[in-house]
């Protein structure tokens, strides 16, 4: 007899703050963002960064799942979204994420990704672990 999967909050309460949000729903989208945020955020300041990471990277998460199916609309209203309710250091950090992430799964990533991607780490302030995982990564025309 199988089993039934465990039913997983983290997913549904993010699927339903990214259905608040393209719904322009911000009461209820804040409600879910609190309830997440409960337990995790030690204080205001650090409340309000967590909040911001956790809506770059559900939206962005949406937005390559909409690319990926070749809805453009929705694409484009996550990109709007991402943009608009992030702030500009947290959605660069979500994307280059990203890249390193396909980069480490494909093995490899076109040479302007992995520019980019090489150029922000080496501002920014991240590991010695990153920096090995993008090395490990082919650099391609």
């Amino acid at each position: 007899m199988a089993m039934p999967l465990p039913d997983i909050f983290e997913t549904r309460q993010a699927t339903a703050l990214r259905d608040a949000l393209v719904a322009g729903d911000l009461d209820q989208a804040k409600k879910i963002e609190d309830h997440l945020l409960a337990e995790a955020a030690t204080s205001p300041e650090d409340r309000e960064l967590l909040a911001d990471q956790l809506r770059a990277s559900m939206l962005f998460r949406a937005y390559v799942d909409a690319s990926g199916a070749g809805d453009t609309a929705m694409a484009a209203l996550l990109q709007n979204l991402l943009t608009s309710l992030c702030s500009p250091n947290t959605v660069q950090t979500t994307v280059m994420s990203g890249l390193l992430y396909a980069g480490v799964q494909q093995g490899a990533l076109p040479a302007a990704d992995h520019d980019r991607l090489s150029e922000w780490m080496s501002g920014a302030d991240v590991g010695e672990e990153m920096r090995a995982r993008l090395a490990s990564i082919k650099r391609t025309p």
